[in-house]
């Protein structure tokens, strides 16, 4: 069994999450007409009930989808290293609304790995793997197809 430890951007979330519950329960309670507790117990009995609210909360995905669309990531493979963000998704917007564009790089020496990945709607990927997949690009045939995910090793 693996356990994953939480993320630092998932620490960060959660302490922020923890004190804004902290400080609303400080202000709640006294209205909820518990004259016995101590101002000290309140804040006890506060920052406990956020903390946990927080630590649910941080790890969840928070995703909102307002327009109503599927978004998909699509995977360019062979591609020429020369070739950017900005010309991936100025191929890319000609079928669709493009959301984000990553050329993945190397992190010892920043240089590009050769593939990269596109998030667009479904509809828009569907016919920009059908028209770009075995097209030229920069010189290179690139492989364009939906986007799976790697399998962990052990």
């Amino acid at each position: 069994m693996k356990i994953a430890l939480p993320t630092f951007r998932n620490i960060i979330k959660s302490l922020i999450i923890a004190l804004i519950l902290s400080v609303a329960g400080y202000l709640l309670f006294p209205y909820l007409n518990i004259n016995e507790l101590a101002p000290a117990r309140l804040v006890a009995y506060s920052v406990l009930i956020s903390s946990l609210v927080a630590g649910i909360l941080a790890v969840m995905p928070m995703e909102f989808n307002l327009a109503g669309s599927k978004e998909v990531s699509v995977f360019i493979g062979n591609l020429a290293f020369k070739a950017g963000a900005n010309d991936l998704r100025e191929l890319f917007e000609d079928y669709g609304d493009v959301h984000g564009v990553r050329v993945m790089t190397d992190r010892a020496t920043r240089r590009p790995k050769g593939f990269a990945f596109v998030e667009m709607d479904k509809k828009g990927a569907k016919a920009a793997i059908a028209d770009l997949d075995g097209t030229e690009f920069f010189g290179r045939d690139i492989k364009v197809n939906f986007a799976t995910r790697r399998k962990r090793t052990a």
